[in-house]
């Protein structure tokens, strides 16, 4: 594919809103790279939250599918949703004996369900048609999310199908469509393995950011040429201030960031007894470290989903902890990437169970207490020669938290160059990345 070299939009796919830092950060890579190799360009983000400011960062929103409501009047041209009338009209005498006689009613249904789904073809159909115009005038589209294939969140007919389709709309476009050290997370359905091997299939380019999605993308029969290169994340540009300068730190404070793990509000594996025990256990973690006079700050990086996580965790360790111990203890809203990593550069060590939490607070070299809910948490981990302080979500128990903090602690300048070494190879691997597929003329751009 070799696009009209007029074209000067990107644009690039995934839900990069939603209050995710760590979303945020793989968005605010991506343009920190591409505006080096194309100055002129203007960038677009897929959203699933409109009201969202992204225009903040210079990037123009356009909806990532047609459930997005699109609203926001801007210069983007994008897809819009198509908006169906519903008729007020109060039902007539016949609709009322049609609701009344079993038979006709049960029949009424059905031609009700057959009629929605018609409406959902044609407005998926309209979707589609303005989406392939917006595509038209695109230079790029990059898919640069870390678990981007995972049918847990949205099932096979979210987020998989959404790249599914405008990695076809790319091919008829012309556009070249690329996916960056992208994650692999729960593909086990037919469907959703087909859309997975299909859209790696049309992809010009595809790495993967780790090894372990490279191996379940071969497992269902992706066969095509794959890299493995780390998360985007971890070549994040460090400015406006967020320096890891000995001098701003302060040792005697830890940032715990607990998750919605579980929480049938907002997890796909809804369990409430798991999530209320492991944040039972945070919270005597949490106790602990107040009376031995550290001071603990609440905060997340998944800012919507774990908010309401700190607002029970706090909740627990206030009724648990000593009134005397209460000012020890605070938490923090952040709602940039910028506003975390100035937090973490401050703070001695940290407490968290995602995987962005621990690639920001690798970035400013403060040492991590990783409690893993999944493999990728693990993978990482073990890939930085930091497994002593990782734990598992579902096997957390005071005294080993205390062990394995206690052990970080001791060993926190030791950590601390282990992370900056890593991340220091993770910089220079992905720079490989970008100069193979952006300079080598590998896309024709």
């Amino acid at each position: 594919m070799n696009p009209d070299s007029g074209r000067n939009k990107i644009g690039l796919l995934g839900p990069f809103s939603f209050g995710n830092l760590g979303n945020a950060a793989l968005q605010q890579t991506l343009v920190e790279h591409l505006r080096k190799r194309f100055p002129d360009a203007e960038f677009y983000g897929c959203c699933i939250d409109p009201s969202e400011q992204a225009t903040a960062r210079q990037i123009f929103p356009f909806p990532l599918n047609r459930h997005v409501p699109w609203t926001l009047k801007s210069r983007s041209v994008g897809p819009n949703r198509v908006n169906m009338d519903v008729s007020q009209e109060k039902p007539s005498a016949i609709r009322e004996w049609l609701r009344e006689t079993p038979l006709l009613s049960g029949l009424r249904r059905k031609a009700r369900t057959i009629l929605t789904k018609i409406k959902e073809v044609q407005e998926e159909l309209a979707f589609c048609y303005e989406a392939l115009r917006f595509a038209k005038e695109f230079r790029l589209l990059v898919v640069g999310l870390g678990g981007v294939f995972d049918e847990a969140w949205g099932g096979k007919w979210g987020d998989l199908y959404s790249y599914f389709r405008w990695a076809v709309l790319a091919r008829i476009a012309g556009t070249p469509f690329v996916c960056l050290s992208v994650g692999v997370e729960e593909v086990n359905t037919r469907l959703a393995k087909f859309f997975c091997r299909a859209t790696l299939f049309l992809a010009a380019y595809r790495s993967f950011r780790d090894a372990e999605s490279k191996q379940k993308v071969e497992a269902i029969g992706v066969t095509s040429e794959l890299h493995v290169f780390p998360d985007l994340a971890f070549t994040l540009e460090r400015v406006n201030g967020r320096g890891t300068a000995a001098d701003h730190r302060n040792l005697r404070a830890v940032g715990v960031s607990p998750m919605a793990y579980c929480d049938p509000r907002f997890w796909p594996i809804k369990d409430f007894s798991v999530y209320q025990d492991y944040l039972k256990k945070l919270s005597s973690f949490v106790c602990w470290l107040l009376q031995d006079g550290y001071e603990v700050v609440l905060f997340a990086t998944q800012i919507r989903m774990d908010r309401w996580a700190i607002e029970e965790l706090k909740a627990l360790v206030l009724e648990e902890a000593p009134l005397n111990l209460h000012a020890q203890l605070s938490d923090v809203k952040l709602d940039t990437v910028d506003e975390c990593l100035v937090l973490l550069s401050k703070l001695g060590a940290v407490v968290t169970s995602r995987l962005h939490g621990v690639i920001l607070a690798s970035l400013v070299s403060t040492p991590v207490l990783a409690i893993s809910p999944a493999s990728k948490v693990d993978k990482l981990m073990e890939d930085m020669k930091l497994t002593d302080y990782l734990l598992n979500i579902r096997r957390i128990e005071l005294p080993l938290l205390i062990n394995r903090f206690q052990t970080l602690e001791a060993n926190h300048e030791i950590v601390g160059r282990t992370m900056q070494h890593a991340v220091a190879r993770y910089r220079l691997a992905i720079e490989t990345q970008f100069e193979l597929v952006f300079q080598s003329g590998l896309l024709n751009l």
